[in-house]
C-alpha cells in the first residue's frame, strides 16, 4: 500500500471517529466534547490552523477533561504561537525546560499524542494544569530536534 493510501486510510478513520465520538454514543463513551471543527474555528478566528498533531493532544485533553467534568479548552492563537515557538526552541536546543509567564506542560521523547497526553496525566503537577478549571483555553506544539527526538508543549489560560 502506498504511503498516501495509508496517511488517506488514516485520515478517513480519524474523520469517522470524531463523527461517532460528536456525541455521548454506545460507540463512544466519553462525554461529548468540542468538536475537531470548533477548535479549528477558534484558532483560525485567531489566525492558526492545527496540524493533526496539535488537534489529537487538544482532542486528548479535552478529553481527560470530560472524564473530570470540565468544559472543553478552546485552541487560543497566541497560545499556539508560544507554545510552537517554545517546542521549537527546545528541539533546536534539545533543551527540556519551562518557559515563563504562563501555566505549561512540557515533554520530551514521546512518539505520539496520546503518549504525551498519558504522560502529563500521570504527573501530578501536568495534570493539575490540564484539569484546572480555571483554563478555558490552550495552545500546544510538537517539534523534532535534529535527532528526531519529539519535544512537547501545552500552555493554558
Amino acid at each position: 500500500m502506498k504511503m498516501t493510501s495509508v496517511a488517506s486510510a488514516c485520515g478517513t478513520i480519524v474523520a469517522l471517529v470524531a463523527l461517532v465520538c460528536s456525541g455521548t454514543t454506545a460507540l463512544c463513551r466519553e462525554p461529548a466534547m468540542a468538536s475537531k471543527n470548533s477548535m479549528v474555528n477558534d484558532a483560525a478566528s485567531a489566525g492558526t490552523s492545527l496540524s493533526q498533531v496539535e488537534s489529537a493532544v487538544i482532542a486528548k485533553t479535552n478529553a481527560a477533561r470530560a472524564r473530570s467534568g470540565l468544559p472543553p479548552l478552546a485552541a487560543d492563537g497566541q497560545l499556539m504561537s508560544g507554545a510552537r515557538t517554545h517546542a521549537r526552541w527546545m528541539a533546536q536546543n534539545r533543551n527540556l525546560s519551562h518557559g515563563s509567564g504562563v501555566a505549561e506542560n512540557i515533554g520530551m521523547g514521546q512518539t505520539s499524542a496520546s503518549e504525551a497526553v498519558t504522560g502529563w496525566m500521570q504527573s501530578s503537577g501536568h495534570r493539575a494544569n490540564i484539569l484546572d478549571g480555571g483554563h478555558t483555553r490552550i495552545g500546544v506544539a510538537m517539534a523534532h530536534s535534529a535527532n528526531g527526538t519529539a519535544y512537547w508543549c501545552q500552555q493554558f489560560r
